[in-house]
């Protein structure tokens, strides 16, 4: 069929070669020579090479789309993402219906946190050529850095039924079940993740947080305990490992872990909070007071370290010291707390007349 003539595009077929969504043409790329000796050239990391081949090109033809393209990857390699869509741009104009183009130019949108165009260029992508795994993959990345989950499920979801063995689209999955919430679903998809890579520490942490939201406790250890075996200084894994042993109740290893993140990050006052509360548990209250104390100077909004400061005070009969912790506490928290409640009944009894009410 003639390119210059009308086209009914529901009437089209395979034989058809008008470049329309219903022609035979639509859903796939056609590659030429020129983009074949581009990409292997990428692929070797040529990318001087290819940017004169691409001049070169443009110069005996400036409506050569496909030079347009390569020139925009190498931007985007180079990290010039507003070249290249620039380029992608010019390519697009030239030859509207190559799938490629719009998934390349929709990363590129991605990269420059242009999220509404990178939608609209993937899905235009996907209707060129519905059969690439890629751009479902890609756009439902999106809605899941956006909070859009449940396009985000539907579009990974269409991603691994084209490529079962794409193990990103997985994982993706799964981070969308567990902001739904669904952590048996989201169990699932990291441990097909594992299945294949039982040391990606990434899954091994997904599915730690995972179980330990449904109560799994000892599963959820055991995956923590792999990712610290794995990598030694994952100050995230420790720290989260400390936060079960303290809700176990094992509070001498929640102390060694906390111990470990403070001394990888002595500047974060969250281990030196939390590890306070572990010493606290175990009556070691000069530790603890030290604990919160640190805590308070890395972080003064923190108005529960101050009030567990002043309780531990309290329980060591360091009366001035709790008194003044209880004033420094009522000044920041929420005056509708229970523990600024709890704080005006303690003042109203070592300092009488300091709090509104008095403890029976």
């Amino acid at each position: 069929m003639d390119k210059d003539k009308v086209c009914n595009e529901a009437a089209c077929s395979q034989e058809c070669d008008c470049g329309c969504s219903g022609c035979g043409s639509a859903g796939t790329d056609t590659e030429s020579q020129f983009s074949k000796e581009m990409r292997d050239l990428y692929e070797s990391g040529q990318t001087a090479d290819m940017l004169t081949a691409c001049d070169k090109a443009l110069n005996e033809d400036p409506e050569n789309s496909d030079a347009y393209f390569w020139r925009g990857v190498v931007a985007a390699v180079a990290g010039n993402f507003e070249q290249a869509l620039t380029d992608y741009t010019s390519a697009i104009e030239r030859n509207e219906k190559q799938a490629v183009y719009y998934s390349y130019r929709g990363s590129a949108y991605a990269m420059l946190d242009d999220i509404k165009n990178a939608v609209l260029d993937y899905s235009k992508a996907i209707l060129y050529n519905p059969g690439d795994w890629v751009n479902y993959a890609n756009r439902g990345v999106i809605y899941l850095n956006n909070a859009a989950y449940e396009h985000a499920i539907d579009d990974l979801s269409k991603a691994i039924e084209l490529e079962p063995e794409d193990m990103g689209a997985y994982l993706h999955r799964g981070d969308a079940f567990t902001a739904r919430n669904l952590y048996s679903v989201a169990i699932a998809d990291y441990n097909k993740v594992l299945e294949r890579f039982p040391e990606e520490s990434a899954a091994l942490m997904k599915r730690g947080q995972a179980y330990f939201e449904l109560g799994m406790n000892e599963e959820s250890l055991a995956d923590y305990n792999k990712v610290v075996e794995l990598e030694p200084d994952n100050i995230q894994a420790i720290a989260i490992r400390a936060s079960i042993y303290l809700g176990q109740g094992k509070f001498d290893e929640a102390v060694a872990d906390f111990s470990k993140a403070i001394e990888l990050d002595p500047g974060d006052a969250r281990p030196y909070f939390f590890r306070g509360m572990a010493y606290a548990a175990r009556k070691s209250y000069d530790e603890a007071i030290a604990d919160f104390t640190r805590a308070i100077e890395l972080d003064s909004t923190n108005s529960l370290a101050y009030h567990n400061k002043a309780l531990c005070c309290e329980i060591l009969e360091r009366t001035g010291e709790a008194i003044a912790t209880y004033k420094e506490f009522l000044s920041k928290a929420d005056p509708e707390s229970p523990e600024a409640k709890h704080a005006l009944e303690r003042l109203a009894v070592l300092v009488p007349g300091e709090g509104e009410t008095k403890l029976q």
